[in-house]
């Protein structure tokens, strides 16, 4: 019986022509570039992609030379992985600058076996990278200069913080100035009937000594007065004077002490003015702090609540403090019965330069002064609210 000759089905046929152009369209589709070359490196097949990369075909670029097309090159480059693949029989990867394609491409280059398991070519698998290196580089570069803001960032700092030190503390001096022009108007107002009584003590000794009227005991009795009355005098001084010392350090301090201190500055100035003055203290409340700023601010908010009463033309003008601790804290609330302040004005009262009296009786510093001691120098807070019938300040720390 005669051997049957082997034959393929032309739905075979068919079937293996549709498999092979869906796997030329696929090939044709992918965005990498792929190409294959033979063992002497010419061209054997490459995509739609490569040979756009290359300016070309597909089919002019088969049977060229791939060193010749993608370097411009008489021979291969020395870092091409060909023959280490061929070496080696398994896949290779590397990094390559293709300048005649513009471009930095991570290549993938595997074997091609035939039946026998000999390398009959090599399929090479390149992809652009050159984007991602561009951003890798922008990364790189903004993270050096990152890395040197972060290293010069302390000392920016530093810098910046001892010049905002600076500026408050000529803000502080400029408060302090004001405060010590009201202070010395103040003193000379205190000062002026205690040195009457001293002219006339003196005055009365003089006559009396020359009259021959004058005892030992009563000699005495002037002497001890006109003592008492320079001590007095003394300390007016001392208060003063430490007022305007600096505080390196905090310290601690009765509250109601140095309130009392305060008041006695500005007290003659109340009386002649016609303010009532009313205090409600709690003894022996305890702070830890710069006893001296925060006497200042007190009296910054003091001669706000003077000058508010006076703007208003209140008739019967009342300050009340009120002094007391509560779960270990100092609390003193200022108010005053000046009519209150507008309500679109109020948030903005703490602010620097801030004011509603004219220039030539404020630059707006005091009570920016006053919050910025209270809660940045000792960590409390200073708050401001309308109540029944003017405002009241609230200092806690």
């Amino acid at each position: 019986m005669p051997k049957e000759e082997s034959s393929i089905s032309l739905e075979e046929q068919e079937k293996i022509i549709h498999a092979k152009q869906e796997w030329t369209h696929t090939f044709d589709a992918v965005s990498d570039l792929i190409f294959i070359v033979d063992n002497d490196l010419n061209f054997v097949r490459v995509n739609r992609s490569m040979a756009e990369h290359c300016g070309c075909r597909p089919n002019e670029l088969v049977g060229r030379k791939c060193y010749e097309v993608m370097h411009g090159t008489k021979c291969a480059p020395v870092e091409c992985l060909h023959a280490k693949v061929i070496e080696l029989r398994e896949p290779q990867t590397a990094e390559f600058v293709v300048e005649k394609l513009k471009g930095i491409f991570e290549v993938t280059m595997s074997p091609m076996f035939n039946t026998d398991g000999q390398i009959t070519a090599t399929v090479h698998v390149a992809r652009d990278i050159s984007e991602k290196r561009r951003q890798e580089k922008l990364l790189a570069k903004q993270q050096k200069q990152l890395e040197e803001i972060n290293s010069t960032l302390e000392s920016r700092i530093t810098e910046a913080v001892a010049e905002m030190r600076k500026k408050d503390d000529i803000l502080i001096q400029q408060s302090r100035l004001t405060a010590m022009g009201e202070m010395i108007s103040n003193i000379a107002h205190q000062w002026r009937q205690p040195l009457n009584n001293i002219g006339l003590i003196v005055q009365n000794l003089q006559l009396a000594f020359k009259s021959n009227d004058l005892s030992v005991e009563e000699m005495d009795e002037d002497i001890a007065e006109v003592m008492k009355v320079l001590q007095q005098i003394s300390e007016t001084i001392d208060d003063f004077r430490n007022f305007f010392s600096y505080e390196e350090k905090m310290s601690s301090f009765i509250v109601n002490e140095l309130i009392s201190r305060s008041l006695s500055f500005v007290e003659p100035s109340l009386k002649r003015k016609g303010i009532l003055l009313e205090l409600d203290e709690q003894p022996d409340i305890v702070v830890n702090g710069y006893p001296n700023e925060y006497m200042q601010a007190f009296l910054n908010i003091m001669l706000n609540a003077r000058d508010a009463l006076l703007d208003h033309q209140v008739t019967k003008p009342l300050i009340s403090i009120r002094i007391s601790g509560e779960k270990g804290r100092s609390i003193i609330t200022v108010r005053d019965n000046g009519g209150g302040i507008d309500e679109d004005i109020l948030p903005k009262i703490f602010d620097p330069y801030f004011t509603t009296k004219h220039q030539s009786t404020g630059v707006g510093l005091g009570l920016y002064m006053a919050k910025m001691i209270v809660e940045k120098k000792m960590h409390g807070s200073l708050e401001a609210l309308n109540v029944e019938d003017g405002v009241e300040f609230k200092i806690e720390i």
